[in-house]
């Protein structure tokens, strides 16, 4: 008896650490009033959007259904394909926001909602929103009540998310262990066609130029033939951002689908 409750508290216990998403409270349209001071009733309210700085960018590609996500060097860091489940009656993403790497789960998968739209042959449209990780994996299915984006709220140290359709606002507690006082800053690089600044004892560009959809490997050389350093690359971006300060002083080779250049760390 003690092992069989032992194993549906281990299964309970997997399945909350999972989707640390729960719903709290679900005000209507027709309640009216406030939240932190913003009137909700008639229409939806706008509430402060939330978070985690991770210097990440991303991009949907409607065509196989998948977002690639750029850190703040433009290296491609990952791939996401869509689950199929989201698009089993049709239907197309129309949207992607990144919500972070621990804003819904304390794990290190970026978070991020995407809306799919439906069009019906009425001229009606259906909407659905769902929470994901960059493995594939739906964290939350917000159904046709979906979390809009630009829609997560900061209330004391905790995280919610708000959303709902025609006028009603879902407040979801979240589980993730974000601390909003990290923040991440950077600044953003004019291009070149030449790796700059060159010479550079820091942080060097190595621009890049591929095909629309393509991907490729970027390699860093020593003088000598020594592979350094491998980098992806995609063509939504046209740049490398690469730290150089553990460099030896010398000439360098960068590498890619039989482009070479040089660039030196002094």
């Amino acid at each position: 008896m003690k092992k069989l409750l032992l194993s549906s508290f281990l299964i309970l216990f997997g399945c909350l650490s999972f989707a640390q998403i729960t719903l709290l409270h679900t005000f209507s349209n027709s309640d009216g009033g406030s939240i932190d001071g913003t009137y909700y009733g008639s229409a939806m309210p706008c509430f402060e959007f939330v978070s985690e700085p991770m210097g990440c960018y991303s991009f949907l590609n409607r065509q196989n259904n998948s977002i690639r996500f750029y850190n703040a060097n433009f290296q491609l860091v990952k791939e996401c394909i869509l689950p199929a489940s989201i698009f089993a009656n049709g239907g197309y993403p129309e949207y992607v926001q990144i919500f972070g790497r621990h804003i819904i789960n304390t794990d290190d998968k970026i978070e991020f909602l995407t809306i799919v739209y439906i069009d019906h042959s009425d001229g009606t449209m259906d909407c659905f929103s769902y929470i994901i990780n960059e493995d594939g994996d739906i964290i939350h299915e917000c159904g046709s009540d979906p979390i809009y984006p630009h829609s997560v709220h900061k209330v004391g140290n905790q995280l919610r998310a708000y959303g709902g359709e025609g006028g009603i606002v879902r407040i979801y507690s979240l589980g993730g262990n974000y601390n909003p006082s990290t923040m991440v800053t950077y600044t953003q690089p004019s291009s070149s066609l030449n790796p700059y600044p060159n010479p550079s004892r820091n942080t060097i560009t190595l621009p890049y130029t591929l095909q629309s959809g393509e991907t490729a490997q970027l390699r860093v050389f020593n003088m000598s033939g020594q592979l350094l350093e491998t980098f992806n690359i995609g063509s939504d971006f046209d740049k490398i951002e690469l730290n150089v300060s553990d460099y030896a002083k010398g000439t360098y080779i960068y590498t890619y689908k039989g482009v070479s250049k040089k660039f030196v760390v002094r």
